[in-house]
């Protein structure tokens, strides 16, 4: 979409916007139709600069990276920055951006990673109905899952802190050290 057609959409915006019977809204009403037009105007310019200087902004300025981590709520929990270089930092705030789905195996092993912990296997069992109560709900959507991680010793990260932070709290962890 062109500037001229993006001024035409928002003038058309700010025309259906008028309060009724207080204005003539047709596109023809001399003074009203110039100020709605110069409005548009710079509406347009301004998404159009803000389209141009997103795309220019990809990356992260290492000046900003600590705004950027506040904003994101890094440095994690359970780690410091202290012992981090300006890449690695650079890595864990992209990768905070970008983490969607945390039900994978593949977050799991780039989660641990962080923490210098490897992941070697991750077990996924059925829901629990069997060992639960009688009185306890069956077939419902809130079942409680189990998930066993088989981790490579030595742990030097707090697995408790870290699943408790960054891992779905309605999955119950096992945590296997190999």
């Amino acid at each position: 979409m062109n500037l001229e057609q993006t001024i035409e959409l928002y003038a058309a915006v700010l025309r259906q916007l008028l309060p009724t019977g207080g204005y003539d809204t047709s596109p023809n009403t001399e003074v009203l139709s110039k100020d709605i037009y110069a409005h548009a105007k710079l509406f347009a310019q301004a998404n159009l600069d803000a389209k141009r200087l997103l795309n220019v902004l990809e990356g992260i300025p290492p000046e900003l990276i600590n705004e950027y981590e506040a904003e994101y709520g890094l440095p994690l929990k359970c780690t410091v920055n202290a012992s981090r270089t300006l890449e690695e930092r650079l890595d864990i705030l992209n990768w905070v951006r970008t983490s969607r789905n945390v039900l994978n195996k593949a977050y799991l092993e780039q989660l641990f990673a962080i923490f210098n912990i490897q992941v070697l296997d991750v077990v996924k069992f059925k829901p629990m109905q069997c060992t639960a109560p009688c009185n306890s709900p069956v077939n419902t959507e809130q079942l409680r899952y189990k998930v066993k991680l088989k981790l490579q010793t030595p742990l030097l990260a707090d697995i408790d802190c870290i699943i408790n932070n960054y891992l779905p709290a309605f999955i119950r962890y096992d945590v296997v050290e190999v």
